[in-house]
Formats: structure tokens, sequence, C-alpha cells
């Protein structure tokens, strides 16, 4: 069975079960854009895919979402805001990469929903987080693996806090799905393991990462891999919200595929 995961370091610790060796692995895992992890789930190209939280609840009728596991954190410095001001200047204009629709929509909400604003998204074609802060744009959304890296001396929002700090939750980034009606016990019983073995884990995958400080704190206290009370509540508002800002036609279910004991689905 293939596996795709994004090419982002918190996904590297969602599979670290597998990759430490503390969980048999049965995937050839793969690695590639949220958005190229998306395509290929639906052209066939692989059987298991880590997907943004909002491609999968768009999808919801067409896959089945693998239970227990997610790429959930409190804050998250892979995506920042970024612009010349403050809190009491909001930019008008915020330039991003339109492969980030997640982040994008997630950001749109927290200024209308959190600060009463609406600036206007102006999107911007494969451009790297560096490229967007030359723009004429007010603000930049800086997403992706060398966004915590970056020496930034504008005024900065960190996405996944600013989530928080309007819900009260976590964000879910990526939930792993497949395709309608093909998941099976050999799939999911190994991604179930691998995420509880990369929590208990956690310290050991942490001293061999090269990580500021900053991040450090990030994957000790932060991260998570599972889908508890807190993470589907925040799933429930995040619904809820695509709903309201017209991502969805109607508040999408949570296509869940639950074996043994529990056949079919559980939708929320």
């Amino acid at each position: 069975m293939e596996l795709d995961i994004w090419d982002y370091p918190p996904a590297e610790f969602l599979v670290s079960g597998f990759t430490s060796g503390a969980v048999e692995n049965p995937f050839d895992i793969k690695r590639y854009r949220p958005e190229e992890c998306a395509a290929r789930l639906v052209e066939d190209e692989t059987d298991v895919a880590l997907l943004p939280t909002m491609l999968a609840l768009q999808a919801s009728d067409a896959v089945d979402v693998i239970p227990s596991v997610g790429l959930v954190s409190w804050d998250y410095p892979y995506a920042r805001l970024v612009w010349n001001g403050g809190l009491h200047d909001f930019p008008k204009t915020i330039a991003y990469d339109r492969r980030v629709a997640q982040e994008r929509i997630a950001t749109r909400i927290i200024m209308h929903e959190h600060y009463g604003v609406d600036p206007t998204f102006v999107p911007y074609d494969g451009r790297e987080p560096t490229a967007l802060l030359d723009t004429d744009e007010e603000a930049a959304l800086l997403v992706g693996s060398n966004v915590p890296s970056l020496q930034i001396d504008s005024f900065t929002i960190d996405i996944g806090q600013e989530w928080y700090e309007l819900s009260n939750y976590p964000m879910v980034w990526g939930m792993y799905v497949t395709k309608r009606d093909r998941a099976t016990e050999e799939a999911i019983e190994p991604l179930i393991a691998a995420a509880r073995a990369a929590e208990e884990n956690r310290d050991v995958w942490v001293q061999a990462q090269e990580t500021t400080e900053a991040l450090n704190a990030f994957y000790r206290e932060d991260l998570r891999t599972g889908l508890d009370k807190l993470a589907i509540a925040s799933l429930t508002e995040f619904r809820k919200y695509l709903f309201y800002y017209d991502v969805t036609e109607d508040v999408p279910d949570l296509p869940f595929v639950f074996l043994d004991d529990e056949e079919g689905e559980e939708e929320g």
C-alpha cells in the first residue's frame, strides 16, 4: 500500500511511529505538497493520503476518513500572516499562494470573526513565501516548511494560534483519507498505532531534530496526532464556518470509517 504525506516536518512526526520502527510499517510512504497528495488520491495513484481538512470535508461524500488520528495543533508556525502594521492597522490586501486554500479560508475566518475586518485575498501562482513578501499587497500569508526559519521584522500572527483564540480548540490541519469504501483494517490499524507510538516516543523524536527553541516547544507541547474530543469539537466549528463562508453547500459530514465492532460509518 502507498501512503502519501505532506513534505512538512509535522507530517514526519505523524508517521514517526513507522519511521522509528516502533510500529510495523505496511506502507510505501511518499512525500508531496498537500494539494498534490489530494490530487494523487483522486487519480488513484495512492491508497491513503494525508489531506488538508478542508479538502476532506469538501469531498465528504466520496471519501472515508481514518478515525482517531490527524495532524492537530494549538499553534502552527508553518502558517503566518505578515504585515507592516499591527492589530490596530489591519491590511486591506493579502497576497497568498493559491495552492494554500485551507490556510486562506482559515485566515479569512479569523480576520472577520476575531477582528471584524475583511481584507481582499489576492492569489499568486506558485510563489514561495519569500516571494510573497515582495508583492504590492499590504500583507502576505506565508505557508510552508521554511516559514518558521524566516527572519521577518514585520508584525506576524500565527494562524493556528489565532484559530485557538477564536474557537478555544486546536486546529485540525489534516486527516488520513481513502476513497469511499476503500479503507481496510490493514490500513486503519497501523495508522492509528503509528500515531499513538509517535506520541509515546515524542521526546526521542524531538531530540533527533535540528530545531530552534520555538520549534522545539511546538513539537513537545503543541503538536498532536490524535482526534480527541477537543479536535472533534474543532472540526465541528470548522465545518460550520465552511458552510457559512460558502466553501461547502451545507455543513459537511465527518465521514469517519470504523471496522471491527462498528460497521459502516459514523457521520457527525
